[in-house]
Parts: C-alpha cells; sequence; structure tokens
C-alpha cells in the first residue's frame, strides 16, 4: 500500500552539503604536525508553523500546526593519518533521541572509500543532499513516498548498509559505487527467511561533472518488496532507475531527475504489477542583496505515477517559496505547495499547505 506523509525539515546555503555523487571522496592522508585526530560536533534546529487544507469526500478541512520540525546533533572524529572518519548524528524528536547516520569511512587506498554503517541509500541527488544545500523547505512529493512502511530509494531515507566507491582523480570528476543495505521487511520477528531470501537491497550508482557547476548521475537498485501484501512468499526485486541532472553556477540553480521501475504499489486487490515513473525539479535564483544576506526564490514540481498503465492514479505537486538567509548561522523560509489527485482512486489526498520556518545551524 502507497502511504504519503508530510514531514517538515529545512533548507540553507552556506552549510556543507552531503555528497550528490557516486561516492563521497575519501579524506585525503598527509604526513607533518598537522596530523591530528579531530572530533567536530555541530546541531541545527528547524521551528515552524504548517497550515493544511485537505478535501476529503467532498468536505473541505483546516489544520494548523506548530512544531519544532528537526532538533539534530552530530559528532564527527577524523584521523588523517589512515584517512579514517566517523559520523555520528542523533535526531531528538519528543523527549527520545533517534538515531540518524552512525557510519564509518575508511579511505583503502587513492581514491578508495568502504563505508559502513547507517546512511543514505544511493539514489538521487536532491534526496543525497543536505536541506541546507536545497532552496526549498520540502524535498516534494516522492520525498514522502513508501510502500508497506518502507521509504523508497528517492525518498531522502536511510539503511544499514555498506558502500565500495571509487572517485578518479581526473577531469570530469567521475566516480562509481556499489552498494549493500538492509531491506525493511528483514527486520522484526516476522522477518524474512535468509534461506529462502535474499533481504539486501543492491545500488550501483555512477556520476560525472563534464563541466564545473554541472553534475550528471544515473543510478540502478533492486528493491525487495512484497508483490502480493502480506505475503512473504511473494517477496521479490523490483528494479528501479534515475536519471539527475544538477547545475549550480552564478544566479542559477536547477535540479533535475527522473525515475523509473518495476511497480511496487499494491492496488486495491493487495497486488501490484506494471511499472512506474516519477520525476522532480526544482529551479531557484540566487540573489544577493545587501539586505537579507541571500534572497532564493524557487520553485519546483513532481509527479509521480505509481502504475504507468493506468490513467487516473497519478499524482502531481507544485511548490513555490522564498528563503531569506540573513546570516551563515540563521535564515526564514516560506513555502507554498498545492498537491493534485487524478481521479477517485488516487492514493494522495488533494491538499494545500503554507509552510513558514527558521532555522539555525552551528558547528565547532
Amino acid at each position: 500500500m502507497l502511504l504519503l506523509g508530510t514531514p517538515a525539515r529545512g533548507w540553507g546555503q552556506e552549510a556543507i552539503a552531503e555528497p550528490t555523487a557516486a561516492v563521497p571522496p575519501p579524506e585525503p592522508a598527509s604526513t607533518g604536525s598537522e596530523d591530528k585526530a579531530e572530533l567536530l560536533w555541530s546541531g541545527r534546529l528547524f521551528v515552524g508553523d504548517l497550515l493544511t487544507r485537505q478535501r476529503i469526500a467532498g468536505e473541505t478541512f483546516w489544520r494548523n500546526r506548530q512544531t519544532v520540525n528537526s532538533a539534530r546533533l552530530g559528532l564527527r572524529y577524523r584521523r588523517p593519518e589512515d584517512s579514517l572518519k566517523a559520523v555520528i548524528k542523533l535526531e531528538v524528536e519528543g523527549g527520545n533521541a533517534k538515531l540518524r547516520d552512525g557510519y564509518l569511512s575508511l579511505g583503502a587506498s587513492e581514491g578508495l572509500a568502504v563505508q559502513a554503517g547507517r546512511f543514505k541509500r544511493q539514489m538521487s541527488g536532491i534526496a543525497l543532499a543536505s536541506k541546507w544545500d536545497l532552496p526549498s523547505i520540502e524535498r516534494g512529493l516522492l520525498g514522502t513516498l513508501e510502500v508497506e512502511g518502507q521509504e523508497l530509494p528517492f525518498s531522502g531515507g536511510r539503511g544499514d548498509g555498506l558502500m565500495l566507491g571509487y572517485q578518479a582523480e581526473a577531469r570530469g570528476k567521475p566516480a562509481v559505487s556499489v552498494s549493500l543495505f538492509q531491506n525493511q521487511l528483514g527486520y522484526g520477528a516476522g522477518s524474512l527467511d535468509a534461506k529462502e531470501h535474499f533481504a539486501q537491497d543492491a545500488y550501483l550508482r555512477v556520476s560525472a561533472e563534464p563541466v564545473e557547476g554541472l553534475q550528471l548521475a544515473s543510478s540502478l537498485a533492486f528493491i525487495g518488496y512484497l508483490k502480493t501484501v502480506g505475503d512473504s512468499d511473494s517477496f521479490k526485486h523490483a528494479p528501479v532507475g534515475s536519471l539527475e541532472l544538477s547545475y549550480k553556477a552564478g544566479w542559477l540553480r536547477i535540479w533535475a531527475e527522473g525515475f523509473a521501475g518495476k511497480s511496487m504499489f499494491a492496488k486495491l486487490d493487495g497486488t501490484s504489477s506494471g511499472r512506474f515513473w516519477a520525476a522532480r525539479s526544482l529551479i531557484a535564483l540566487n540573489l544577493k542583496p545587501s539586505v537579507p544576506r541571500r534572497l532564493l526564490p524557487f520553485v519546483g514540481v513532481s509527479y509521480f505515477d505509481p502504475r504507468a498503465s493506468e490513467g487516473d492514479d497519478a499524482n502531481t505537486e507544485f511548490q513555490a517559496g522564498l528563503n531569506l538567509a540573513f546570516a551563515k548561522t540563521w535564515r526564514l523560509q516560506f513555502e507554498l505547495s498545492q498537491s493534485l489527485a487524478e481521479g477517485t482512486s488516487s492514493s494522495a489526498i488533494e491538499s494545500t499547505a503554507f509552510r513558514i520556518q527558521l532555522g539555525a545551524r552551528f558547528k565547532e
């Protein structure tokens, strides 16, 4: 069954972004008195207000919610002498701390890196980028999709995995990575029997930067799912592919990506079939008036069709907003989004959302 949600996070501009390449480059080895281990800490906080309008069964409902969208703390340990890096990030919500990231990265040799632990699944430049480096508060419709409680590879979800990657020091910065992530159906008392099913998801990702500011990438994943809801014997792997582009130069910022693969989204009878396809893009202007420090108006669109062979179940979302960065450490954001659902059998509810968010980031 397809589920849609509305998580709220945030954006920024000057902070360090999470890598969108096929693999994060290994920590360079060096010699001399500067080869000292470093322990760095960081944090971010997003607070906001969400006003939504939903139309269900001919009736209109308004909802308003003020909340702490994200409270995150992080530690990073780096030892240059052997290219070792350890990262721990915790999300604090409702008085409880949840592990967001926790991984070790080791530069095995020149350009080669091994990473193990909990980190982002390797698909989608928008999903892999930090929200501090995106113009929108939300990543759009595709960032909220789930199948039977599983986050899709392009939704920005994390998993427990192992990755081997290579970053060449050559023109165009070509990179490739191969990774395995634990499928979420392999957890719990009713998890899959390892003797009968391979409960791992496989990813292959390649990327390059043919000209400065332009990055091209593509991923291929095999995602485990239940072809029939509730039937573990129907466990299969579905291929999902992506084509991605991002461009950042001067005053222009563009992200565009498309996805296609075997449909994992169940129909009313509990079975899935056919193919799905999805796409999303963001376009922003990076303006620099004196006050605020940065001004980024943006527009975005997301499209999702869970079964391409059927013509009445597609979902579309339009976004528009404004980001005002008054300093490197804090900013104010506004965003308006409109979701449209085709036909009466669509999994999405037609809705309008208006978000206001204040965000801050600090690091030492």
